[in-house]
């Protein structure tokens, strides 16, 4: 029998906080995009993960593992309907 190697993909959702000091609520609104996207962008970790809710699974890839090291099987493989994003195709 064969062994191989599986790695999945899929979105969590997460969810980060911050303070801003503002003027208005327009104001406050205007900051808070400011400091949400510098947040995304940041390498840091979120203040919480929901873990319970993972969506839009993909297998990234299988390898086949054989004495002269690993073989590609298959990529980008779908294995269920739970789609967050629409797919490129359709």
């Amino acid at each position: 029998m064969n062994e191989y190697i599986v790695k999945i993909g899929f979105w969590l959702r997460a969810y980060d906080g911050f303070i801003v000091e503002a003027e208005s609520d327009a104001d406050a609104i205007e900051k808070a995009k400011a400091v949400a996207k510098t947040a995304m962008e940041s390498a840091a970790h979120p203040e919480h993960v929901e873990t319970g809710e993972r969506r839009e699974g993909v297998i990234a890839f299988i390898d086949r593992v054989a004495p002269d090291g690993r073989h590609a099987v298959a990529e980008d493989v779908a294995f269920d309907d739970d789609r967050i994003h629409d797919s490129p195709t359709g």
